[in-house]
């Protein structure tokens, strides 16, 4: 089903629309659907590619033990700091 709607374009864009529309034997609207489809599909998969996904809680366990230090070695500081 087609839905009737506004839009506004500049003028070279309208002046390119209907180049295509005659080269390819459609109407400007036919262009200016496919055109849109198309557009939709690049923004979609330009977002999916940008979005992060969320953690779940045992990601993000596994993220932190990755990011583990070590403990108590040898040095002087650790002398001082954990020898009571």
């Amino acid at each position: 089903m087609l839905v009737r709607t506004q839009v506004l374009f500049k003028n070279s864009q309208r002046q390119q629309a209907e180049e295509l529309a005659l080269l390819q034997g459609v109407s400007i609207s036919e262009i200016h659907r496919r055109i849109f489809d198309d557009g939709i599909k690049i923004q979609k998969k330009a977002l999916s590619k940008n979005t992060k996904k969320k953690m779940s809680g045992a990601e993000f366990m596994l993220q932190q033990a990755k990011k583990a230090v070590a403990g108590p070695g040898d040095s002087e500081y650790d002398k001082y700091a954990y020898d009571f």
